[in-house]
């Protein structure tokens, strides 16, 4: 038989060149039993890695399952996830968050609108690192109340040397609606689609 590996073959194929062998061997020279009984035993380690791989395709495609109608359950929840997305609601304000790296002495909240206008700008000034909380009220700088959309914020700070500090934006909104790409769970969140996992708290 050819040295070929039975990781190379599969079982039918491995069991099919045994067979052959078999078959053709001379009565008067038959296969040395030592050999013989090293490919029946390649076979059947062939034959229990097979199902196990069978039993352990089985299992992830479980957990997928169970993973996508766990994240059917986060309809109509408000979350917070990443990133400084946001819709704005006529007539009431809009929560966000974000976290410094380190203490800032200045800290600049710009608040942007669909088309990339920055439509108001906070200062709320010297900041300790860790979670911060902030609120607009949708109104701009002169106290017109915005339409209704789309927003983002980004935040900008600085420690006292000057220097950036860096940070990272989060958002809350309403889970409308829950889609898969490729087998993972994706949550519609202020018009927009993103992994569930990014979900950092569910209120």
């Amino acid at each position: 038989m050819a040295d070929v590996g039975p990781e190379a073959l599969g079982k039918d194929v491995f069991l099919q060149l045994l067979t052959t062998q078999l078959q053709y061997q001379d009565p008067l020279d038959p296969t040395d039993s030592t050999q013989f009984v090293a490919e029946l035993a390649q076979f059947t380690q062939l034959e229990q890695t097979s199902e196990m791989n069978a039993q352990l395709s089985k299992l992830v495609e479980g957990n997928i399952l169970l993973n996508n109608f766990g994240a059917t359950s986060l309809i109509g929840k408000e979350v917070q996830v990443e990133g400084g997305l946001f819709s704005l609601v006529e007539g009431s304000a809009s929560d966000f968050s974000y976290q410094l790296g380190g203490d800032a002495q200045e800290v600049v909240i710009q608040i942007v609108d669909g088309i990339g206008d920055v439509v108001r700008t906070f200062n709320p000034g010297a900041q300790q690192a860790g979670i911060q909380r902030a609120s607009w009220d949708g109104r701009d700088a002169n106290g017109n109340p915005l339409p209704a959309g789309d927003y983002s914020f980004n935040i900008s700070a600085r420690d006292q040397a000057g220097g950036p500090v860096s940070s990272e934006t989060f958002s809350s909104g309403i889970v409308s609606g829950v889609l898969f790409e490729n087998g993972a769970p994706f949550v519609t969140v202020n018009g927009g689609n993103i992994p569930a996992s990014d979900v950092i708290s569910v209120r």
